[in-house]
C-alpha cells in the first residue's frame, strides 16, 4: 500500500499483500437506498446486509442475497421477514462459524436499552429463511446504552470459549467503543462485555468491528485523528488472546 501522507502503512508487505481496489457489487445487490453492514456466511454463498430499501418492515431491515457458487453472480436480495425483522431498527447481522446462529442488533420493544443484541438459530444452513424466534442475550451483555454490530468468533477466547465482539455507545452521547464478552459455542453469554482498550481511541467512535476467523486480526471503523476522511477502516493484530492488540493502523488507500 502507498499510504496517504501522515497515515502509516496498514501492514508489512512481507507478511500481507496489498489490498485491491474495492469493487462495487452492482445494482442487483446495491440500490438507491442505504445498503450497509454486509456479512458473508461461512460458505461464502450468502450475503447478509442491512438496507433501507422499499419492502421492509422498519427503517433498517436485514436482507440476504445468495449465489450458487463463489464464482457465480449474486441473486436478487430477499427480505428475511419476521421474526428477524420488525417495525424497528434491525441490523448488524453476523453468522456463527457453523452457520447455525445469526447474531444481530435490534431496537424492538422488550430490550434493555437503545439497541440490544439478539441471537436466532436454524438447523438448515442452506435455508436462509428458516431462522427461529430471536432471543435477547440479556443484561449480561445488553445495557441501557446501545449494543451493536455483534461478531461471533469461535473458540478463540479465554479458556477456549467463543468470544462475542460488539460495540457499545449511546446515540447522541457516549462515543462507541469495542467490547468483547465470553460466550458458549451455543450462543449463551458467560460474562459481561469488557472494553477492548487496546483498539479504542479516547473520545473517538470505534465500531463496526470484524474479526478474522483465527481471532488474531480485527478490522473496525473509527473517526479518530490520522485518517483520510470522516471515518476510516483500521486494523489491529495480536498473537493470542493473552497478548495485547497492536496499535491500530489505518488501511490507507485504496480502501480508505
Amino acid at each position: 500500500l502507498a499510504p496517504h501522507p501522515g497515515v502509516p502503512a496498514a501492514r508489512s508487505t512481507s507478511h500481507w499483500s496489498p489490498w485491491s481496489e474495492p469493487v462495487n457489487l452492482g445494482p442487483v445487490v446495491n440500490s438507491s437506498a442505504t445498503d450497509i453492514n454486509a456479512s458473508l456466511s461461512p460458505d461464502g454463498l450468502s450475503l447478509y446486509f442491512v438496507s433501507t430499501r422499499l419492502g421492509g418492515l422498519g427503517s433498517n431491515d436485514i436482507w440476504v442475497s445468495r449465489r450458487a457458487s463463489q464464482d457465480a453472480a449474486w441473486g436478487a436480495p430477499v427480505h428475511l421477514g419476521p421474526p428477524i425483522n420488525s417495525a424497528f431498527d434491525d441490523g448488524g447481522p453476523s453468522l456463527s462459524d457453523d452457520g447455525l446462529m445469526l447474531f444481530f442488533t435490534s431496537s424492538r420493544p422488550g430490550g434493555f436499552g437503545q439497541a440490544d443484541i439478539y441471537v436466532s438459530r436454524r438447523t438448515d444452513v442452506n435455508d436462509d429463511l428458516s431462522w427461529g424466534a430471536p432471543v435477547n442475550l440479556g443484561p449480561i451483555v445488553n445495557t441501557a446504552a446501545g449494543e451493536r454490530a455483534p461478531e461471533y468468533v469461535a473458540g478463540k477466547g479465554k479458556h477456549g470459549n467463543a468470544t462475542l465482539y460488539f460495540n457499545r455507545g449511546a446515540l447522541g452521547g457516549q462515543p462507541a467503543d469495542v467490547y468483547a464478552a465470553p460466550i458458549t459455542r451455543d450462543g449463551e453469554p458467560l460474562g459481561p462485555g469488557e472494553i477492548v482498550a487496546d483498539v479504542n481511541a479516547p473520545a473517538a467512535n470505534d465500531a463496526g468491528q470484524s474479526v478474522s476467523a483465527n481471532g488474531k486480526e480485527i478490522f473496525f471503523w473509527s473517526n479518530r485523528a490520522g485518517g483520510l476522511g470522516d471515518a476510516d477502516i483500521w486494523s489491529s493484530t495480536h498473537q493470542s488472546v493473552e497478548r495485547p492488540w497492536s496499535t491500530p493502523v489505518n488501511l490507507g488507500a485504496p480502501v480508505n
